[in-house]
């Protein structure tokens, strides 16, 4: 339940006995049940997402206490969404590399690979590595962010001899430090 313009609870926080919470939220006053506690014991994904989760948390509160890191999240906040929350959701998704375009890469030196990265927050970085037919690494470096601001462009350095057996490797990372990596061949 939420109340808005109630003078009788507007501030309240804390519990009546066992039966209602009352919290604060974006400055309006939530009521709900109590929370339980949970009686059987949890399953090893469940652990696992509340490490996660604790992890988040220490990001979240991390950027608070960082007035440059917060000023960076402060940016994107909106009615109800404060910087923790948006560092802690930040913490908890990594980026998606949504599609590789190979159609420019021929192998010459100068030829290029686009990538579309995106995060629910800031993609940091695009790193391409070029591996040969033996995965041993031929090429690599950061790709560049495109005009568009959605794509990232990556230039070939050295000559590829070989590009139709090459593997191209690309990683995404956010600002909690998130890597997403997938691999491509130019025979697919």
């Amino acid at each position: 339940m939420k109340l808005e313009n109630n003078d009788l609870v507007k501030g309240a926080s804390g519990r009546i006995g066992d039966m209602l919470v009352f919290r604060q939220q974006a400055g309006r006053t939530i009521i709900a049940k109590r929370p339980r506690k949970r009686e059987t014991p949890r399953s090893d994904g469940q652990i696992v997402a509340n490490e996660r989760f604790a992890e988040a948390v220490q990001y979240a509160r991390g950027i608070v206490q960082d007035e440059a890191r917060k000023a960076i999240y402060q940016q994107k906040t909106r009615r109800g969404i404060s910087a923790y929350n948006l560092a802690l959701s930040d913490y908890c998704k990594a980026p998606q590399i949504k599609k590789v375009d190979l159609s420019q890469y021929s192998g010459a030196k100068g030829s290029l690979i686009t990538i579309r990265a995106t995060d629910d927050f800031l993609v940091k970085a695009v790193r391409v590595e070029i591996l040969d037919s033996t995965m041993q690494r031929q090429e690599e470096g950061e790709a560049i962010l495109a005009a568009n601001n959605l794509d990232w462009v990556y230039t070939g350095k050295l000559l590829n001899p070989a590009p139709a057996s090459s593997t191209i490797r690309v990683s995404a990372s956010d600002l909690p430090g998130n890597i997403t990596t997938q691999d491509y061949s130019l025979m697919d």
